[in-house]
């Protein structure tokens, strides 16, 4: 008799909580439960995260009593009402009327917000991500913990100038592959991405959910070409990773970032490679309106079981709202697809520093300057000759009618076919410059600053530049050739 191996499922059977709920909410002590309309969301960094409170003032109790800086605190369980759901400052405060009377409004941010406030400078060499991450808490943001960083052995280098210290986390959690969020006593929780599984909660059609919106995939969301410029000694860092099963899928779909803490091919390989690997297929989304759920954490895998949608599967959070007085509230799938209003200022920011040039789109960079110059590392010394590196310049020795610089080679991705290159320095009349990408001797003479086209048998994938010196005067502090 032949036995047929018996296939096991397991499976989740939701058991509905006893919801006897408790909760309470206190402005710089004050209890505000009998007077309040609000949502107090939590999420990942990620995400906005500011309250919105309506109090009713008719009888003018709260009048000049709340300012800046008050904590907000909001407690929602189903025993006793002590677990802090929310935490966070007041922000804003404006008195208005409207059908309901005299209202005295309040904005308030989650903790996590004072991440955008801080600026960091710090450089890291060969380091844990889940160490840069608990040394930047402890070094820039004292008064907050990292005791449930968990730990992330990745290895990377990378730079941080004047960034704020919240970018400088989400950059962390895209080379990791984490999520991460502040919790209430201003604790940094960082994971890997869908682990937490949440066997506590679940959005459950006939019990919990009220309405489910829109969960699903969307290829709008998925990028697969992405760019990363960064800048080294006032010259573009470039460097393009892209995912061929995902443009066959869905099309070549196209991203760029523009980070000028972005210093190396390195780092720029490092964040384009990680971008792409987040972004290359679609994710699921959607949000629910549930009853309460005082048991989430951002970040947690959710049941969300509806037999008439056909589901029944767990979603990864990242923000939920709670609400009140109505006691509901709305919980979000994967990224929120708007940008937060919280970040619109710094996003801004960002795009008015932008300087990086690029006019005839390369997709790679080979780069020869840093902060402090010229950089000896990418001269090949034994086929230069007659030329050194004196205070960050590359310069004829003195005595020399003539003299060669030679780079190492640089192995490419892709073939080579066009350069373009671009110099910094003094004195640059009479200076010539030659490529090949075959590794080899095999020359040919280009101009900086237009694009040229490689003979196709100087072709390859070993990058090479040399640059020829004739006048002592010449300074050169730094070279970008770009490439595709």
């Amino acid at each position: 008799m032949v036995r047929t191996p018996r296939r096991i499922r397991r499976t989740f059977r939701w058991i509905a909580p006893d919801r006897k709920t408790k909760w309470s909410c206190t402005i710089d002590g004050i209890d505000v439960h009998d007077f309040i309309r609000a949502s107090f969301p939590m999420g990942l960094i990620t995400e906005e995260l500011v309250c919105d409170i309506e109090l009713d003032n008719s009888g003018e109790d709260f009048t000049d009593r709340f300012k800046a800086g008050h904590i907000i605190i909001f407690k929602m369980d189903f025993s006793d009402g002590t677990t802090v759901q929310f935490e966070g400052e007041v922000e804003e405060i404006k008195s208005k009327i409207n059908a309901n009377g005299f209202i005295y409004s309040i904005k308030g941010s989650h903790y996590t917000a004072k991440l955008l406030d801080i600026m960091v400078t710090e450089e890291f060499t060969n380091a844990q991500i889940s160490t840069i991450k608990t040394s930047l808490i402890s070094d820039y943001i004292p008064d907050f913990t990292s005791t449930n960083v968990e730990e992330n052995t990745t290895v990377i280098n990378i730079k941080f100038v004047n960034k704020p210290l919240l970018d400088c986390l989400i950059d962390l959690d895209i080379q990791g592959d984490e999520d991460s969020y502040i919790s209430n006593s201003k604790d940094l929780n960082s994971f890997k991405k869908n682990i937490k599984n949440n066997n506590n909660e679940a959005v459950v059609w006939n019990d919990s959910l009220f309405e489910l919106k829109g969960l699903g995939t969307d290829r709008v969301e998925v990028r697969n070409k992405i760019t990363v410029f960064g800048e080294a000694g006032g010259l573009p860092v470039i460097h393009t990773a892209k995912d061929s099963v995902s443009r066959t899928t869905f099309g070549t779909k196209e991203k760029v970032i523009t980070d000028t803490s972005i210093i190396n091919e390195n780092q720029a390989q490092e964040t384009a490679d990680a971008e792409n690997t987040r972004l290359k297929n679609p994710e699921a989304f959607g949000s629910a309106t549930t009853l309460f759920m005082p048991q989430l954490n951002p970040g947690d895998s959710v049941y969300v079981i509806s037999p008439p949608h056909n589901i029944h599967a767990r979603f990864r959070l990242v923000k939920y709202v709670f609400k009140v007085p109505e006691e509901s509230m709305e919980v979000f799938f994967s990224q929120e697809r708007s940008i937060p209003k919280l970040f619109k200022d710094r996003i801004k920011k960002d795009l008015a520093q932008e300087n990086i040039v690029n006019p005839f789109k390369m997709e790679f960079s080979f780069n020869f300057g840093s902060e402090s110059g010229f950089v000896e590392s990418k001269k090949d010394a034994t086929s230069s000759n007659a030329v050194e590196i004196v205070e960050g310049n590359l310069r004829l020795i003195t005595g020399n009618e003539s003299g060669n610089m030679i780079s190492i080679k640089k192995d490419t991705l892709d073939t080579v076919t066009s350069v373009s290159l671009q110099v910094r320095g003094e004195t640059l009349d009479g200076v010539t410059y030659y490529v090949n990408a075959d590794g080899t001797n095999n020359w040919q003479a280009i101009s900086k600053d237009t694009e040229v086209v490689v003979d196709s048998d100087k072709q390859g994938k070993k990058l090479r530049l040399r640059i020829i010196l004739t006048n002592e005067d010449t300074r050169i502090d730094s070279i970008a050739l770009l490439y595709k």
